[in-house]
């Protein structure tokens, strides 16, 4: 028996015609091997689209987010559970220009201050503060995570701050061209151009990454800044009751935020607290109104009542409930009701908070 790679196979062949043989012989054999081998390299398929991903993503209980601000990087295959989304997600928090309560203070005109993480964006016009969105067992990685966030901006800022500088001191340096200079050649003019750009270009700050969080800029708004933060997070999706996809868990730098739904109802009960005390503070306002005045005002609109309070009756306006509805007011000479439609902001429901007199 021959071996399949004997030359007897050849006879009256030479050694090129041999070699051209076996060649054939192992091209087809590795034709008849590569779809096992693309197979065996497929990627599998994911459980749900990158599309969906990122609206189901941008839905995340307690957030309304633009699908635009959802970057989705890999979705986990079919077939496991929970499915695991890694996103980047471009948020909007806002922080103050505070004093520092985490150093003695030297009691003078100056003090020592940092940048706070105070509210951040949940959607169009909404936003939530840091110190509402807690729960016990999350309050420490909370704080971390701001403490986290604070420390970025305030290395970003003092980035851009020089750069600034830098920037004014260029343009100091610049003498001012005579008349004759003015009208020099096209060439003098581009390279002026190109040297104004230039100094242009310098005044921006690239991003800053640190772990899980970037920050892409920061806008001024008098004594606040609202920084447009990237954050790297991963989202387990599971489906509902009823079949739909939904965020069950998010994590990131590490760090889990825990049962979502607890999350909310815990921040809506502190939420309720707040109300309670807007609506105190109204009705001490309406009393001392009648006490001057012998009445309540009536009305049926809280700008209205705001308007007859507002400043001295009210130290403090106060338009908007926690949940960022309008209070409502209905009052008579006689008697009044102050209300905040709740966390479902329907009117009428359980969850409403009411003061009446």
């Amino acid at each position: 028996m021959y071996s399949a790679l004997s030359p007897n196979l050849f006879p009256s062949t030479t050694g090129r015609v041999r070699r051209a043989a076996l060649t054939s012989l192992l091209a087809a054999a590795l034709a008849c091997l590569a779809p096992a081998a693309v197979l065996a390299q497929k990627k599998p398929k994911p459980a749900l689209s990158a599309k969906e991903a990122r609206r189901v993503v941008a839905a995340t209980q307690g957030f309304g987010l633009s699908t635009g601000a959802v970057k989705v990087k890999t979705v986990g295959p079919a077939g496991t559970a929970p499915v695991l989304v890694e996103a980047d997600v471009t948020a909007a928090v806002r922080l103050e220009w505070v004093e520092d309560e985490r150093v003695p203070q030297t009691g003078g005109v100056f003090k020592q201050k940092r940048w706070r993480a105070v509210e951040f964006r949940t959607g169009d016009r909404a936003w939530e503060e840091f110190d509402l969105v807690s729960t016990p067992a999350f309050a420490s990685r909370l704080e971390a995570a701001r403490l986290a966030l604070e420390e970025l901006v305030t290395e970003f800022a003092a980035q851009q701050a020089a750069a600034v500088k830098e920037d004014d001191a260029r343009a100091d340096a610049v003498t001012v061209p005579t008349q004759a200079e003015a009208e020099g050649d096209k060439k003098d003019k581009k390279k002026r151009d190109a040297e104004k750009k230039k100094a242009e270009e310098a005044k921006k700050v690239e991003p800053l990454t640190r772990g899980a969080l970037t920050v892409k800029q920061l806008s001024p708004m008098g004594s606040s800044v609202i920084a447009e933060v990237v954050v790297a997070a991963s989202f387990n999706l599971s489906r509902d009751a009823r079949g739909k996809w939904r965020v069950a868990e998010v994590s990131a730098g590490g760090e889990s935020a825990g049962d979502l739904a607890a999350l909310w109802l815990s921040a809506d009960a502190r939420k309720a607290e707040r109300a309670r005390a807007d609506l105190a503070a109204l009705g001490e306002a309406l009393e001392a109104f009648r006490r001057e005045r012998g009445f309540y005002v009536a009305a049926r609109d809280s700008v209205v009542l705001l308007d007859h309070l507002s400043p001295r009756y009210a130290k403090r306006i106060v338009r908007l409930d926690p949940w960022h509805n309008p209070y409502r007011y209905e009052g008579t000479p006689a008697s009044y009701t102050l209300a905040s439609d709740g966390p479902d902001g329907k009117q009428g429901t359980a969850d409403d908070v009411t003061l009446s007199r």
